[in-house]
C-alpha cells in the first residue's frame, strides 16, 4: 500500500515539476504557443519522411539539444522518453526482424524447416532467420517513435496546459476536443488525489498485516467508490462551470502575440526540416 501511495504521489509531483519547467525562461518557453505547436508538427512530419537510421539518430540528438536549451532536465527527459519507447515500440517491432514476417537477406539463421509451410494466405519460408531488412526497419521505426515522443513531450513540458489548450483552439481544433482534454487533465489529478487520500485513510486505520483477500476486497471497494465519486463530481463540476458562464471554449486571460523572434524560429525550423530531408536523400545506408 505504501508503494502505491508513493507511486501516485510521484505522478502528481511530475505534474508539478512540468509546471515549473513551463515557467522557465528557455528557448521554447519564449515562443508563442501556436508557433511552438506548428513547429513541433513540422518536425514530427519531417521525422516520418526520413528513412536513414544515421539521420534519425542525428535528429534525436538535435531534439535533446533543443531540450537542453529549453532548460528541461536532460536526465529526466531521456528517462521519460526512452522508458516508454522500448516498452511499447520494441515489443511491437520484434516480429518484423524475422524472415517469416519480413523476408530479406539473412543475418542470423535460426533453424531450417523441412519445406516451406503454407498457412492460409501466409507462406512460412524454409529458412527461419533474422534479416537485414527486418533489423533496418525496426531501427528506423524505434528512432522515429523516439523523435515523435520526444517532441510531443517537449511541447507539453515547455507550454503551460491552459496556454496549450487555447493555442490548439486558435489553430482550428474543435472546441469539443479541447473541452475533453481540459476536463480529462483536471479529473486525472483530482482522482489521483482522492485515491491517495483513500489509501492513506486505510493505512492509518490498519493495525498489523492484512490478508490477500482483505486487500483485494479493499481494492474492489475503492474502485467502486471512486467510480461513484467521479460520476457525482462530474455533474457537480459541470453545473458549477455552466453557472459561471462556461460555453465550451477554453478561456485564458493571456493574449497571444506573434513576435519577430517567432517568425524567425519558424523559418529556422523549416530550414532544419529541409536539412534533415536533404541529408536523408544524400546519405544512403547499405
Amino acid at each position: 500500500m505504501e508503494k502505491t501511495i508513493n507511486e501516485l504521489n510521484n505522478v502528481m509531483k511530475e505534474e508539478f515539476i512540468a509546471g515549473k519547467i513551463a515557467s522557465r525562461h528557455g528557448l521554447l518557453q519564449s515562443l508563442d504557443p501556436r508557433i511552438n505547436i506548428i513547429s513541433t508538427l513540422l518536425l514530427i512530419i519531417t521525422a516520418n519522411f526520413i528513412h536513414q537510421p544515421v539521420i534519425l539518430l542525428f535528429f534525436n540528438i538535435w531534439v535533446i539539444w533543443l531540450a537542453k536549451v529549453s532548460l528541461v532536465p536532460i536526465k529526466s527527459f531521456l528517462k521519460r522518453v526512452w522508458l516508454i519507447v522500448p516498452l511499447f515500440t520494441v515489443i511491437m517491432v520484434i516480429p518484423s526482424i524475422f524472415s517469416p514476417f519480413l523476408p530479406g537477406e539473412p543475418l542470423l539463421v535460426l533453424f531450417y524447416l523441412p519445406h516451406p509451410v503454407q498457412f492460409l494466405f501466409w507462406q512460412i519460408p524454409q529458412v527461419i532467420s533474422i534479416t537485414k531488412q527486418g533489423i533496418f526497419a525496426a531501427i528506423v521505426l524505434v528512432l522515429r517513435v523516439g523523435i515523435c515522443v520526444s517532441l510531443s513531450l517537449l511541447l507539453t513540458l515547455t507550454t503551460k496546459w491552459s496556454l496549450l489548450l487555447k493555442a490548439l483552439s486558435k489553430i482550428g481544433i474543435p472546441p469539443i476536443f479541447i473541452s475533453i482534454l481540459e476536463m480529462a487533465h483536471r479529473y486525472i489529478y483530482l482522482l489521483l488525489q482522492t485515491t491517495v487520500d483513500m489509501f492513506i485513510a486505510k493505512k492509518s486505520r490498519t493495525v498489523g498485516r492484512t490478508t490477500t483477500g482483505e486487500q483485494r476486497q479493499f481494492l474492489s471497494n475503492s474502485m467502486s467508490i471512486l467510480l461513484g465519486k467521479s460520476y457525482f463530481m462530474s455533474n457537480e463540476v459541470y453545473s458549477a462551470m455552466t453557472s459561471r458562464g462556461y460555453n465550451g471554449k477554453a478561456l485564458v486571460l493571456t493574449e497571444f502575440k506573434v513576435k519577430l523572434f517567432d517568425w524567425l524560429w519558424l523559418i529556422f525550423i523549416i530550414i532544419v526540416c529541409l536539412f534533415f530531408i536533404g541529408g536523408d536523400r544524400l546519405f544512403v545506408w547499405k
